[in-house]
């Protein structure tokens, strides 16, 4: 059994770090992924992420998944 702990590129809550928020959109039937952003804040990303859920639900793709993940810029940090 494999005992040490691998280590996390984020703290617990996700943001050590983070430049800003992305909106990860996995489509589990197709395989097909895409992500949106960068937002400035966490709650920014989280209500645009409850508009695409709503986007989905409509259009009868429950098992679209749909999350916010922290987003670190490689480089100089953009102007967000």
């Amino acid at each position: 059994m494999f005992t040490e702990e691998t280590p996390r590129a984020c703290d617990e809550d996700g943001t050590s770090d983070a430049d800003g928020y992305m909106i990860l959109v996995i489509d589990p039937v197709t395989g097909h992924g895409d992500c949106f952003g960068p937002y400035r804040t966490r709650a920014d990303a989280g209500e645009r992420a409850f508009w695409r859920r709503l986007e989905f639900d409509v259009a009868d793709l429950p098992d679209v998944l749909i999350g916010v993940v922290p987003w670190h810029a490689e480089g100089d940090r953009p102007t967000i």
